[in-house]
């Protein structure tokens, strides 16, 4: 609804308001002057009863309905039955018929000219009906006290009564649409005195800008005097670090050489002690230095992150590896747990996110003194462009973070113990770092803790999903692994689980027991154990303990020993295990541990030798058509003779033109294809093939150029994967079991 909409309904109401306050006097003064009337002509019923009527039908119908105009509509008859009234009242004295006219003139007021109706109707019913009653004759009916009253006195009376409350009806019209008039020109000049006052603070306005923008004008000049000012400090600040750090590396590389040099000399168990805090010093001071340059920067906007494949997998266990000896002097566990559905190369700064996790697993050793140390990685999400965000946590069972002090821990020189009583040092910028790092590779990192119960630090990074790997596991150990029973012997609950679920994976039954007793008790109940894998430090009897009991009672059991580095095995005791793994446990290495215990197993207990890896029955269980396009004579050899041991005939071209021409002539469902060809080389001949209309073959490129580029540009040219040179027949192998299962689920998913 507009402004002027509702200014009118306001003005509408205030005129109701006044008409109707208006009405509430002459209302009931017409009830007296028939009440005064009676006095006279003795007429106490008509004047009561017809009064006291029409008194209360106007305020019953506007008390029911006090939002409706009907009430003014009742009150124009109730006024035309008083006029019928006061005739009757006065014994026929007609002239008592202008209080139709004074009623006419009171409904202005209203602004209604519809009012007039009710009361013209009225007046033209009274006047025709009781003058017909009284001209035939009826004696109680008064109308006029003249003898007579024709018809053509009724058609003037009639006619005008009708032009006095039309011209009535006429004024009420007419103030009706000059108040609104007078509405609309008050809207009008509020609206332009608003716009003059707009105008005038717009004019004010553009005043002050003008001058804003002079001042913020001579601003900028003297912000781009202090910005060239600023970029000069900061290179020279740039340069001076440069300079000091080299400086400070000088010396310090020469304490840390000759202090390493000094170690593989004839010293006493003094002069060695003296040695070792010499090189720690140094070592410590080296990395206090490296975060100083670290932060400034990221503080100055001059680190770039570099964007390389790499394993995550054997970054996570070289880190762990960095802490393997001090957490085992510290006698802490270290753990980590990777889910299996995480990509096994990733792309992103391998070097950031190593740093990352070193400053907080540094952190976490420093300040747990028993327990255990973990890290966890997992995935967040993904997209349709193969990015992964990454989750990770690092857990310990450390003394924990006071609540009250959390909000410091990524603050650049800031300690939860600021005191000179302080047990811990540091410059409290790892955790800095650490932060600014991981929000320039897109993520963020929190913290939970529980004082004397343990942190958790958690970060998240995004990263790129890398080519495709082999499997942890080769089809031939996963036929050797499957179904077997492995006894698992560790009192640490955490290792307990990862183990579990790990070998779960590998489709290897696990058997979880918390002690050496636990463990005798399996072994009595469960025949068919094939291996164990028992933890060195447990309470009541340890790994060799363990062991010991095992080989008196089931001498051709193997068992591989899972201990901490720095741990002392007697000559004598490393013979009773199959292999001996050291904390943190890498899980390439467990496998292959794994596999190597239960083969010499097996071919002892049965006369057939070990499957070999290269088995002509692969050909037959993953059938190929092959095209192989190489011109180097050895390369030929070395395919051609992978291929044979595995079963397969393959046809060898020497350039891509000869390739075109042996896909026309004969149905191929794999093209093993060199990049560097003469006459036509593979990226040409790949994109010729792709557009011959034929069913097309898997096309692998063998490449000796393994740069993001070089593997870009094979994709583009309609290649579905590649292989790099020098090839391994494992490489091979895998990529020919991966596309034949690629190819019979398209198979089963087609019409």
């Amino acid at each position: 609804m507009t402004p002027a909409a509702h200014q009118n309904i306001a003005f509408r109401t205030q005129v109701k308001k006044r008409s109707d306050k208006l009405m509430n006097f002459f209302l009931p003064a017409h009830f007296i002057i028939g009440i005064g009337l009676a006095f006279f002509y003795d007429t106490w019923l008509v004047g009561a009863g017809i009064g006291l009527t029409c008194i209360v039908a106007y305020y019953t119908t506007k008390w029911l309905l006090p939002e409706s105009s009907l009430y003014q509509y009742v009150l124009s008859a109730v006024l035309g039955i008083f006029m019928a009234q006061y005739i009757y009242q006065m014994h026929g004295l007609f002239e008592m018929h202008f209080f139709a006219f004074i009623s006419s003139a009171l409904l202005i007021t209203y602004q209604n000219w519809k009012l007039q109706i009710p009361l013209l109707i009225i007046v033209v019913i009274h006047h025709a009906t009781f003058s017909y009653l009284q001209n035939t004759g009826l004696t109680s009916i008064y109308f006029t006290q003249l003898n007579y009253f024709d018809l053509q006195t009724f058609l003037i009376h009639v006619a005008l009564t009708g032009v006095i409350m039309f011209i009535c009806g006429l004024w009420a019209y007419q103030m009706r649409k000059y108040s609104e008039l007078q509405v609309k020109q008050a809207m009008e000049m509020t609206e332009l005195k608003k716009e003059a006052q707009l105008s005038l603070e717009r004019k004010r306005n553009e005043e002050i800008l003008a001058k804003a923008n002079s001042e913020l004008q001579l601003y900028n000049t003297e912000l781009k005097k202090a910005r060239e000012v600023a970029d000069r400090a900061n290179q020279e600040k740039s340069i001076f670090l440069a300079t000091m750090s080299h400086e400070i590396r000088t010396p310090m590389n020469g304490v840390i050489g000759m202090a390493a040099l000094l170690t593989e000399t004839d010293l006493n168990e003094e002069q060695r002690m003296f040695t070792e805090t010499i090189s720690g010093c140094g070592e410590t001071l080296i990395h206090v230095i490296n975060n100083i340059l670290d932060f400034s920067k990221i503080e100055s906007g001059n680190l770039e992150l570099e964007r390389a494949e790499f394993d995550l997998r054997q970054l996570i266990e070289t880190v762990l590896d960095m802490f393997g000896i001090k957490a085992a002097q510290q006698g802490l566990d270290l753990i980590y747990d990777m889910d299996e559905a995480l990509p096994t190369n990733v792309i992103g700064d391998q070097l950031r996110l190593k740093q990352v996790l070193i400053n907080l697993v540094s952190n976490a050793l420093k300040f747990t003194e028993r327990g255990e140390i973990g890290i966890r990685v997992f995935k967040k999400a993904s997209d349709s462009k193969n990015n992964v965000t990454l989750c990770f946590e690092i857990w310990d069972t450390g003394i924990g973070i006071p609540k009250d002090k959390a909000h410091k821990l990524f603050t650049a020189f800031s300690q939860v113990d600021t005191s000179t009583t302080r047990k811990y040092g540091g410059t409290g910028l790892g955790l800095a770092i650490c932060k600014r790092l991981v929000n320039l590779m897109n993520g963020d990192v929190s913290v939970t803790s529980e004082l004397n119960k343990g942190s958790r630090f958690v970060f998240t990074v995004e990263l790129s999903a890398g080519s495709v790997h082999a499997p942890l596991l080769k089809e031939t150990d996963s036929v050797l692994l499957q179904g077997k029973k492995i006894l698992i012997v560790d009192d640490n609950l955490t290792n307990l689980q990862i183990l579990k679920r790990q070998f779960k994976n590998w489709k290897i039954e696990p058997v979880v027991t918390h002690s050496g007793t636990e463990a005798l008790h399996a072994l009595s109940y469960e025949n068919d154990i094939a291996l164990v894998i028992t933890d060195m430090d447990m309470p009541e009897m340890n790994g060799i303990e363990l062991t010991n009991i095992i080989r008196r009672n089931y001498p051709a059991m193997p068992v591989i020993l899972l201990s901490s580095i720095g741990e002392e095995i007697a000559a004598g005791s490393r013979e009773l295990f199959t292999s001996i793994l050291t904390k943190p446990i890498k899980q390439q290495v467990l496998i292959k541990q794994i596999t190597n215990a239960l083969s010499r197993h097996v071919s002892k207990a049965s006369e057939n030798p070990v499957q070999k890896s290269l088995s002509e029955d692969f050909a037959q269980r993953f059938p190929y058509e092959i095209l192989t396009a190489e011109d180097n004579d050895v390369n030929q050899l070395v395919i051609r003779q992978i291929l044979k041991k595995l079963g397969y005939k393959t046809d060898l071209v020497t350039d891509g033109k000869q390739a075109v021409e042996a896909i026309y002539e004969k149905e191929y469902n794999l093209v093993l294809m060199d990049i560097q060809m003469p006459e036509m080389d593979g990226l040409e001949a790949t994109r010729v093939i792709r557009r011959i209309d034929i069913k097309q073959p898997v096309i692998i490129a063998l490449t000796a150029n393994a740069m993001e580029n070089d593997k870009r540009a094979c994709i583009d040219a309609g290649m579905d994967d590649f292989i790099p040179k020098p090839v391994k027949p494992e490489e091979l192998m895998k990529k020919l079991l991966q596309w034949h299962e690629l190819s019979t689920r398209s198979e089963i998913v087609a019409p």
